[in-house]
């Protein structure tokens, strides 16, 4: 509405300037060379307006002309560009669809038509990655190099080309480059930490994480964790080089040892290989207190067998009593967690405090508690029948129950099981992959041997004062391949069992060699 006015007010003015000029008496009178032209002032004006209107189209006429071949080319090279586009639009949904050969063909229509900028060599290469042509991929990615701007694109075409050709030297070295030229690009500082710590270079990896943090990609809560676990693992290396080592070299880098656990210890309270490796170096140095204090703070927070395991290596040189009193102390930081109760059973047993020990583990063999006895559970109980009552039938009973009792928890990372914390996964390079937990699965090939690959099942080792007590010794388990029957050869894997008891129970001959078959069942039956 308001332009209708305003359209309508410039035309009213317009009229109204043109009758008034219409209305006002002169004339317009020009001499030139002789003549005179003579004629109204309206006229006169209009005339002259028409001349200058004219001269200025001519003008714009002829520099339209004089510039048309620019503008030409201009015109040509805006559709060439945006034919390039198009193209390279259509080679990123080829490559992101996995059509190696509509990628192809678009990148050469790409790089013919916009020349070679960044995308165009970024397309190229992943069409030669789809079509597996690595040279000419890694030909692509050297290219980016050489520009600054495409450099780090460059950098991690070529990491992932070295993680594929498996050539960790190679992966790290790009790794690091981008990191230098970027350090704030999240991939280059993960794939150099997890580089490093897959080679156990725990120095680098320390650095490292220092850049993360500085750059802010990793969570200062985060950071703590990894640097416990790196200080760790730094410490037990430390510590298994200097094992044998009685000189002074030795002394000094226990000592050195000890510095870097207890910085792990101090970052997270409740870590229990940190604690478990502090205490020991402690103990190891005479000072007992304060092992025995690290220990208890842990088992607060977190009860772990491990930290039970030291504890009774630190009080070693004790008697059975003094170590069951000791005992009841640490279990009293924590006295309803199932760790508690287990310390407390193995300290009574240590102490031939058969009722206590009983008592113990009655929680767990109540109608009320939530599931079934576990497999320490069930030899815990076979070893009290047998030392208070001497009864070996019981004994054996719990046992044959421990084969199929549910496991306890252990270190377990992408179904590999692992006897002892590890701060790499080995099967997959992971770090800190490891979690205490219940294993839903122990898998190895019927027909494989055992190696570094295949997860082996968990031995468990005895305690001092287990060793004291148990009064059955326990055969070697007879390998699960040569107990399976035909028919079970034919599937894949097998579930490993527990190892097996002297006597399975009552109707098995231990002569028979197929007796075995009661410990290996197939999975999923």
């Amino acid at each position: 509405m308001r332009r209708v006015l305003i359209i309508f007010l410039v035309l009213a003015l317009l009229s109204a300037g043109a009758i008034w000029l219409a209305q006002e008496p002169g004339d317009l009178v020009v001499h030139w060379r002789g003549y005179e032209i003579r004629t109204s002032f309206v006229v006169g004006a209009g005339i002259i307006a028409l001349l200058a209107g004219g001269l200025v189209y001519l003008w714009q006429m002829t520099r339209r002309l004089f510039r048309s071949p620019r503008d030409l080319y201009a015109f040509i090279a805006v559709r060439r560009e945006r034919k390039g586009y198009l193209a390279l639009t259509k080679g990123m949904v080829a490559v992101a669809a996995g059509d190696a050969r509509e990628a192809r063909l678009r990148a050469a229509q790409a790089e013919r038509l916009l020349g070679r900028p960044p995308l165009t060599m970024l397309l190229s290469a992943q069409a030669a990655q789809l079509e597996g042509d690595s040279e000419d991929a890694k030909r692509h990615f050297s290219a980016m190099l050489e520009d600054k701007d495409t450099s780090v694109i460059g950098h991690r075409g070529l990491f992932i080309q070295a993680q594929r050709a498996g050539d960790p030297v190679a992966a790290l070295f790009h790794a690091r480059a981008a990191q230098e030229e970027a350090p704030r690009t999240g991939w280059a500082g993960d794939a150099v930490f997890q580089l490093e710590t897959f080679e156990g270079d725990w120095d680098g990896a320390l650095k490292t994480l220092d850049k993360m943090v500085s750059g802010g990609l990793v969570p200062r809560d985060k950071a703590r964790r990894r640097r416990a676990v790196l200080l760790t693992a730094k410490a037990r290396e430390i510590v298994a080089e200097a094992r044998e080592d009685m000189s002074e070299n030795g002394k000094a880098r226990r000592a050195e040892a000890l510095n870097t656990v207890s910085q792990a210890v101090e970052m997270e309270l409740a870590f229990a290989p940190g604690v478990a490796l502090a205490a020991r170096l402690y103990a190891g140095d005479g000072k007992a207190r304060k092992a025995a204090r690290l220990i208890e703070r842990a088992w607060t927070f977190s009860p772990h067998p491990e930290l039970f395991e030291t504890f009774l290596t630190v009080h070693r040189d004790e008697s059975a009593f003094e170590r069951q009193r000791h005992i009841q102390a640490l279990a009293a930081q924590n006295p309803e967690h199932k760790e508690s109760r287990i310390a407390l059973a193995k300290g009574a047993i240590g102490a031939r405090d058969w009722e206590a020990a009983r008592a113990a583990l009655g929680h767990f063999l109540e109608s009320s508690a939530e599931g079934e006895p576990s497999v320490r559970i069930c030899e815990l109980m076979a070893e009290i029948e047998d030392g208070q009552f001497g009864n070996r039938g019981r004994a054996r009973d719990w046992l044959s129950r421990a084969l199929h009792a549910p496991r306890d928890e252990a270190w377990v990372s992408d179904g590999y099981v692992s006897p002892d914390w590890l701060p790499v996964c080995p099967r997959t390079g992971v770090f800190d992959a490891f979690e205490w937990k219940v294993p839903q699965s122990m898998i190895v090939p019927v027909a494989a041997a055992p190696s570094a690959s295949a997860p082996l099942p968990v031995e468990r080792e005895e305690t001092d004062s287990e060793a004291e007590t148990a009064p059955i010794e326990k055969e070697p388990v007879r390998p699960a391949a040569t107990a399976v029957q035909p028919a079970q050869q034919k599937k894949d894997e097998v579930e490993v069992l527990p190892p097996t008891p002297d006597d399975p129970g009552p109707g098995a001959d231990e002569d028979d060699e197929g007796a075995g078959v009661k410990w290996v069942r197939p999975l999923g039956d």
